[in-house]
Order: structure tokens, then sequence, then C-alpha cells
């Protein structure tokens, strides 16, 4: 029991990343739609490949698109909306009318001319009372369900009683405006009295008395929409309906698709649903194997890191879930969701062969649920490899917006190229498709903002962010400049060597330069005890003994762990101050110790660095550029053979300590490594022309 407790804990983040994985594969598995999948792969356009197909049951033939379409338009441009006629508001408007006129009235004659004040008045009222009978409708709707232009008839509802009334029949305040008008000016009764109706501006008593009632019109849409029919004819069981090698055309593609649709629904609401399920699992879960082979054998670090496999996970579960979410909706395209996105954040965040995979079964697994599954994945793998190669560093934002361009042909190429295959002319392509392609390019440009998120959520450093580190204004940096010149010297020649050595040899360049600027911080707490920063003459060491001098040496290595913790600088660069020197011993001091003490024992950890041998090719890189820019400063003769020679000692000891034992780097590195210091250094230390004096 106690080894199977042991084993466990041994195996700890291996048991989690199988349960994550496991966990991922039931989460896709809940989001997949309860029907099953058509036995055939066909195109329009291409031979039918599959034996002879003969119709297993009986099936409706669904209406193409662009014809139910048409219906649907026709049905929708004979529709009358349908409105509620407000009676209060005539006779609210009246009692006003009357209220103001009288008022005006005694105005303007007193109370003479009696009996002309009541004709006047219920001439008026007559000519509203026929304006409001008739309706008074607003010209615009602000929600833009009706346009006045467009109708032929609306549906006026009075008194739960609906009547179809004539467009040109329903008047609007201004047109109402001129009716009146017009009829004042004609009537002989009113001459004479202008400048009392100018006063009184009938337009103020001309209010809309038509509602618009959209939960009524919506509800009469929604019912003559159902009683179109989607279908034309029937296909009877036994009937064949394509031969082998037959071009799938026009007509047996919708034969296809009828039989297809019916064919999935069947098996959705039968009791076979169960074992459609389980068969949909299978699938979901071959495809996350074929992942996890992959992060095992060739990631093993992120198999290894929670956050970072939470992180791949994530992103093919959310992907997967906005896939089901999209096809439920006839309106919407899964050609607007952004797939690209997952290989960019993955390159940028990660590498790009880790990016190419994950893009690879998170679109194996949102094929199953794509129409059109071969052209959807066609589509969605060219647009992502383009993606990866595209964006080889992101250095700065502009590249993303490149980057959303260029997918977006890639896009518009590759469907292109489909659409006149199967459809045989350019007129039937659906050019509305562009333009979700359009729409997919421009959210691409907002993972700019995704990546800064993700860097924070789960502790990734993107090239960005490295760039940003690398600045020499980086207040870390300035102090280090001010408080520890000359270690700021050396950490920009040992980035320089890094730099060097790891574009040859593959890796991180910006990484390794990041790492090589602050590798030495922590020499800022004691900067003159290390020699670089010591004026001619005076070294602190003379007055100390050997293990002190050597415990104030090896502690900049703890002290820079703090210093940078403390300035939020990410775990990364600070895994390069915690394994520049790994756990090497302070040679100097210990063999001074030794000869001076031989008899006394050592308490080698007094000389011993506190840090970890370099785990990565970037960092036993830049453990190997540290130490021999150091030594090179105290070479007295800097020939080529003895900058060759140095070079040679320092890494084979280092390799004969097994510094590098932990670190993804092979002899060849170690070779190539040799050569480039080699040259760099001869370069840095070339003769120079002796120029002559002045007389």
């Amino acid at each position: 029991m106690k080894k199977y407790y042991r084993w466990i804990r041994k195996n700890i983040k291996l048991i989690n990343a199988y349960v994550f994985f496991l966990l991922a594969t039931v989460f896709i598995g809940l989001m997949f739609p309860n029907i099953g999948n058509f036995k055939y792969e066909y195109q329009k356009g291409k031979p039918w490949m599959h034996e002879t197909l003969i119709a297993p049951f009986d099936f409706s033939i669904l209406k193409p698109e662009k014809d139910f379409l048409a219906e649907m338009d026709s049905v929708m441009n004979n529709f009358s909306p349908y409105f509620n006629q407000d009676t209060l508001v005539a006779a609210n408007q009246q009692n006003k009318l009357i209220e103001d006129f009288k008022k005006a009235w005694l105005n303007h004659y007193g109370a003479t001319k009696l009996k002309t004040d009541s004709l006047l008045l219920n001439s008026l009222l007559s000519y509203f009372n026929s304006i409001y009978s008739r309706g008074i409708l607003e010209s615009v709707y602000s929600n833009s369900d009706y346009d006045l232009k467009k109708l032929n008839s609306i549906n006026i509802i009075k008194r739960n009683i609906s009547t179809r009334v004539n467009i040109k029949d329903v008047l609007t305040p201004r047109k109402s405006y001129e009716i009146i008008n017009n009829w004042i000016r004609l009537n002989p009764d009113f001459e004479g009295f202008e400048s009392f109706m100018q006063d009184l501006d009938i337009s103020d008593y001309l209010k809309t008395n038509l509602d618009y009632d959209k939960k009524m019109s919506d509800r009469v849409k929604k019912n003559l929409i159902s009683n179109i029919s989607r279908t034309q004819g029937m296909v009877e069981a036994g009937t064949r309906i394509v031969l082998v090698g037959d071009i799938v055309d026009d007509n047996i593609f919708l034969v296809l698709e009828s039989l297809k649709a019916r064919y999935e629904n069947i098996l959705g609401t039968s009791r076979s649903i169960y074992l459609v399920r389980s068969g949909q699992g299978f699938l979901i879960l071959t495809a996350m194997i074929i992942l996890f082979i992959f992060l095992f054998n060739f990631r093993k670090n992120i198999i290894y890191n929670t956050k970072k496999l939470l992180f791949i996970l994530m992103l093919i579960v959310l992907f997967v879930g906005l896939t089901t979410v999209f096809i439920k909706f006839q309106n919407l395209s899964v050609y607007i969701i952004p797939y690209a996105l997952i290989p960019i954040v993955i390159r940028i965040l990660v590498d790009s062969r880790t990016a190419l995979f994950v893009h690879i079964a998170s679109i194996m697994i949102c094929g199953f649920l794509a129409p059109n599954s071969f052209e959807f994945i066609f589509l969605q793998l060219s647009a992502g490899i383009i993606a990866i190669y595209s964006l080889p560093r992101l250095e700065r934002r502009g590249q993303l917006v490149v980057t959303a361009v260029i997918t977006f042909f890639i896009y518009s190429f590759v469907y292109f190229a489909f659409a006149i295959t199967q459809e045989g002319n350019i007129e039937d392509i659906k050019i509305y498709n562009f333009a979700w392609f359009a729409l997919n390019g421009l959210l691409l440009t907002f993972s700019y903002s995704l990546i800064y998120i993700f860097e924070k959520l789960f502790g990734f450093l993107s090239d960005v962010t490295l760039i940003e580190l690398s600045n020499q204004n980086h207040p870390l940096l300035k102090d280090l400049s001010r408080l520890s010149p000359g270690t700021f010297q050396h950490s920009l020649q040992v980035a320089n060597l890094a730099e060097a050595a790891i574009n040859v040899i593959g890796g991180n360049p910006l990484l390794v330069r990041a790492g090589a600027l602050y590798h030495d911080i922590g020499k800022m707490k004691n900067p003159f005890f290390f020699i670089e920063n010591q004026v001619a003459g005076k070294n602190p060491h003379d007055s100390l003994d050997f293990d002190r001098s050597a415990q104030i040496i090896t502690d900049h290595v703890k002290y820079g762990v703090q210093i940078a913790k403390k300035a939020k600088i990410p775990q990364q660069i600070i895994d390069f101050i915690e394994t520049h020197h790994g756990h090497g011993r302070v040679q100097y001091f210990y063999q001074s110790f030794k000869n001076k003490y031989p008899d006394r024992e050592i308490d080698e950890d007094l000389f011993t660095y506190p840090g970890n041998d370099p785990f990565t090719k970037e960092t036993a890189v830049l453990m190997m550029a540290d130490s021999i820019e150091a030594a090179s400063r105290s070479l007295k003769s800097k020939t080529p053979e003895n900058i060759r020679q140095l070079i040679e000692n320092i890494i084979d000891g280092k390799v004969k300590d097994g510094r590098f034992e932990n670190a993804d780097i092979s002899f060849k590195n170690i070779s190539q490594i040799k050569e480039i210091f080699s040259q760099s250094l001869i370069n840095i230390y070339h003769g120079r022309i002796e120029y002559p004096k002045e007389n």
C-alpha cells in the first residue's frame, strides 16, 4: 500500500493530466447534439464514390434553400402589419380643440359673431372626425419593423375588429394637416378668418392614433412562415438515388441532403441514440488521445504544467462550444468563428508545433458538427497553418492585422475554389460567406488583448512581453546600470553572446536575451564585491575569510530571485537567475580555502551556488555565455588561440561536471556554441591599428 501511495505522489501531475483530458472529453461530448452522422460523404459536382444508393425508407425532398427563401420573401412582401387604433386620441384632441378655439375666438372677436363661432367650430370638428376615422400613422418606425413606402396595405384593429386598409387611405400627421388646410381653404365659410386660423395652428391637434402591434404582427408572420412547405415531393423506399460514378448534380445533391436530414433525425430520436452518443464519445476520445500522445512524447513539460494544460484544453472546449451554439442559428455561420485564433495564440505563447497539433485536434472535433465537414476541415486547416507561419514572432500589434488579412484571403481563396467546383458557375456562389470571412478576420485582430489576458492568467510569456523586459529603460535594468555599471555591461555582452548562439542552434532569442539582462541583478545588493564593479587596487574580499567571500558571491543568486519576484518579473526570467551558475562551486575561493587550511574539514554548502542546473536550451546557453564572458576579461593575452582554448576548457569542464544533463542540448549544439563564442570574442578583442602620433 505504501508503494502505491508513493507511486501516486510521484506521478500526481501525470494523473491530473489524465483526469483533465477525460473531463474535457466528457464536456465536449455533452455539448454534442443528439443526432447521428450520415455515413456517406459527397460533394456537389464530384462523382459518387460509394456503392449504388437505394432509398432505405420513404422521405420528403427538401426545397432548395434559395427557393424557400424566395417563397418566404414573397410572403413577407405581401404581409400587412397590424396597428391598434386608439379612439381616445381623437376625443382628447377634439376636446382640446374646442377649448382652445373658444379662447382664441374671444381674444379675436369678443362675444360677437357667436353663430359664426359655432358654424366654424362644427366644420372643424367634422374635418377632424373624418381624419381620425381614417387613422393617423407615424411615417417612420424607430425599430424598422415596417416601411410605409414598401407597404401596400395595413390591418387596423378597432374594438377587436381587424380591417385591411389600403396604405394610400392611411394618413400621416403632415398629410392630415395638408388635407384639413385644403378643406378650410376651399370652404367659403372660412373666408375672412385666415388670421384667426393661423393663430389657432390646427397641426397641434393632429396626433397619431395608430400604434404598431408588434406582438400581433410577429405572431401572424410566424404563422405565415410556418405554413410555407419545406418539401417538394417524395422519394419512396427502394427507389435508386444515385449510381457509382454518377456526378452529384443539383437534383441528386438535393435528394441526398434530404435523405441525410431524415436519416440523422431518425437516429436522434430512436432507441439507437445511446449507440450514437457512444460513437460520438469514442471519436472525441480518439482526437483527445492523439493530442495527449503528442504532448506526452514531444511536449512533456506541458503535461506536467497544470496551467498550460488547462489553457490548451479550455481553448478546445471553448471553440467546440461556440460551434455547437452557432450551428443552431440559421442566420449565423460557423465561418464567423475565428478558429485560426487557436494556432495563433498557442504559437505565440507556446510554440508552432504544439499550435499545429492542438489546431488539428480542435478542427477534427468541430468537423463532426459543421456542415460540409470536408470543406470545413480543409478551410480551417489551410487558414490555421498559414496563420502559424505568417506569425513567426509577435513583436508588434500590426503583425496580427497582417495575419488577419492573410487569413481572410486564404479563407476566400479556398472557399472560392470549393464553390466553383461544386456549383460549376460563379453566379451561384454564396457571396455573403465572404462577409463572414471578413468578420472572422476582424475578430482575429482582438487576439492581442486575449494574449495579454492569457499571459496573466496562465503564466505564459509572449515575445511582446520579452521585448518590453529587454528594454534598457525598464526600472530594474536602470537600477542595475546605476548601482552596478560593470555588471550591467557584463550582462549586455552575455546577452549578445547567448543570442548569437541560440539563433544558430535553435531556441527563443528574445527569451535568452531577456534572461541574460536580468541574470545578475542580485549583484546590486553588494556590487563592489564583484570584480567588474571594483575600482583598481580596491578589493573588499582582501579583508574577508574565503568562506565569507564565497557566501557573498553565491548569495547574489538568492538576492536576484528576491529582487525579481518583488518587481514581478515572470518566472521564466527568474529561471535564468537561478540556473546561470547551476549547482556549481565558487572554485577560486574553494581552492584558496583548501590551500590555506589543508587539514580543516570543508563545508561544501558554503562554496556552492544555491541554484539548480539549467533545464532548457536557453538556460544552458546562458550559463556558458556568462562563464566565458567573465573569464575572457581576465585573459592577459587575448589571442585567437588563447580565446579558443579558454572556451574549450570552460565548456568541457561544465559538461564533465554534469551541468547540462537536464537541458535539451546536444554535443553538436555545444560544438556550434563553442565556434560562435570563439568568433564573437575574437571579433571583440581583435587587434586594432596603432594610429600615428601627431607632430
